[in-house]
């Protein structure tokens, strides 16, 4: 599934280090589009969701019993993060996977999260 507004969601996740609340907010909203099962139903679910915390939160609500594999480096002001989300940890054979990349870590999973989410996503 292509949508411009997602992909465009996704670059700004993986390529600002300053995104406000309402940024995140926007990431609420695709996922309610996306998979509304897992949106987080409270107020501060667009907050919560800024954290590394809370990112991995909505990753296994998201997809549970997948594995979720960070790497990265923190160097000064900005990192360099990588997440990938797949459903075995035991073999390259996954027929999908969710990548994210930033230099701030909770972004690099909710671009993870996202992705894969636009890839199972049925029309």
């Amino acid at each position: 599934m292509k949508i411009p507004e997602l992909d465009i969601l996704i670059d700004r996740l993986e390529s600002q280090a300053d995104l406000t609340v309402a940024d995140f907010d926007s990431v609420v909203h695709a996922l309610a589009f996306l998979a509304p099962h897992v949106v987080p139903a409270d107020e501060q679910a667009a907050q919560r969701i800024g954290t590394a915390d809370g990112a991995v939160q909505l990753a296994g609500a998201a997809f549970p019993n997948w594995v979720v594999h960070i790497r990265g480096r923190s160097s000064g002001k900005q990192g360099q993060w990588h997440c990938s989300l797949r459903e075995s940890d035991s073999s390259d054979s996954d027929a999908v996977i969710g990548l994210g990349q930033s230099p701030v870590l909770a972004q690099s999973i909710l671009a993870a999260v996202l992705r894969l989410a636009m890839i199972l996503k049925k029309d």
